[in-house]
């Protein structure tokens, strides 16, 4: 059993040797310098977020992470045209955590009305969009996907019907 043990730490040891990882530890005043990109684009979305944890800016791997937020819809305009993400899939499993605001997220096509506090498991493969129902709130939550960086994720759009979505622009 003692060879056991040994060997498991040892496996463990190394992985994390040769692999450059290292903890991400990010203040409150790390994530508000960050440049925020996004989608303004009534096809697709209109969303910004920050990409906090991503293989191409941090040490690490198996996981992205980031913080996303839609603006509320106008009053008098469709609920599409506000903040939403329209329905999309793509191969790696995410996880929600809802910091503020309200929401619709559609989970393939099961509707669930979200807020503070709220978190949400989407399946890898699962079609899902998110639809900010406040006409004077942001919707803004924090999203990790199973993917070594945020590049590695491809948004496949019900609209497009492709699988090719316009690239994000950096957001101000």
């Amino acid at each position: 059993m003692g060879n056991l043990l040994s060997s498991s730490r040892e496996r463990k040891a190394k992985i994390n040797q040769g692999a450059g990882l290292k903890a991400v530890c990010l203040s409150a005043g790390d994530i508000k310098e960050l440049q925020s990109v996004g989608y303004s684009d009534r096809e697709h979305c209109k969303v910004r977020w920050k990409t906090l944890i991503s293989s191409d800016k941090t040490p690490s791997k198996d996981l992205t992470a980031g913080i996303a937020t839609l603006p509320p819809r106008r009053e008098n305009q469709p609920a599409s045209a506000g903040g939403n993400i329209a329905p999309h899939r793509h191969r790696q499993a995410e996880v929600y955590i809802v910091v503020s605001g309200e929401a619709i997220v559609n989970v393939d096509m099961l509707e669930y009305p979200v807020s503070a506090g709220s978190v949400v498991f989407v399946p890898g493969g699962a079609e899902h969009a998110v639809r900010n129902t406040s006409l004077t709130e942001e919707f803004v939550w924090y999203f990790c996907f199973a993917a070594d960086k945020f590049g590695d994720v491809r948004f496949l759009y019900r609209n497009d019907g492709i699988g090719v979505a316009s690239q994000p622009s950096v957001m101000g």
